[in-house]
């Protein structure tokens, strides 16, 4: 059951690679970015590589192992591994998940402020809406660690996303934080993968 779980991850991995170097701009770390040259797309997708990866490393993935199975060994995508495995080392996971998705959030903003959102009919509407569902789910953790209290999480919360905040309370509540990201992770690439 659990290789092959790791077997899924890793296919969701060589998926993202693939997208990621067709979407990509030559520099690959958002946080270290200036998100000019970023879309929706490229924030999106580098951003569900990044949490992929990390979901590697929460299920006991190791570094070495992940390079390995690299689908296309790349400069560029065997970078994009060490940086999240390095993040992990200098920061622990849930810092990095927390990172990853403040980073994503942030590239979308940038982009909203330069482009604005795209029309309904167009290819980049889907990641435009999977950043922005990601955001809220994002926001909803910080919530629910900062308070704890469902009235309090349900009190910033969009009407629309009362179900997502309860929901993630009752994960967070009987897994824990990490078990919040994790699920935040596998929707954004849940999200992404209905836009293909």
């Amino acid at each position: 059951m659990r290789n092959q779980h790791l077997v899924k991850v890793l296919t969701s991995l060589i998926t993202l690679v693939t997208l990621t170097n067709a979407h990509a701009s030559t520099n690959t770390d958002i946080a270290q970015s200036s998100f000019i040259e970023h879309s929706y797309i490229s924030c999106s997708v580098l951003s569900a590589e990044q949490l992929t990866i990390a979901q590697l490393a929460q299920r006991g993935v190791s570094e070495d192992q992940a390079l390995k199975n690299l689908p296309q060994k790349t400069k560029n995508a065997s970078s994009r591994i060490k940086q999240v495995y390095q993040l992990i080392s200098d920061e622990g996971i849930l810092n990095a998940y927390s990172i990853i998705n403040s980073n994503y959030a942030r590239c979308a903003k940038l982009v909203h402020e330069r482009d604005g959102a795209p029309a309904q009919d167009m290819y980049e509407f889907g990641f435009y809406y999977c950043a922005g569902e990601n955001k809220i789910r994002y926001e909803t953790i910080l919530r629910i660690n900062n308070s704890f209290n469902i009235d309090r999480v349900l009190a910033e919360t969009p009407d629309s996303h009362f179900d997502v905040a309860i929901n993630y309370f009752k994960l967070i509540e009987s897994k824990g934080l990490l078990a919040g990201f994790d699920y935040t992770a596998n929707n954004l690439k849940a999200c992404l993968e209905r836009i293909r």
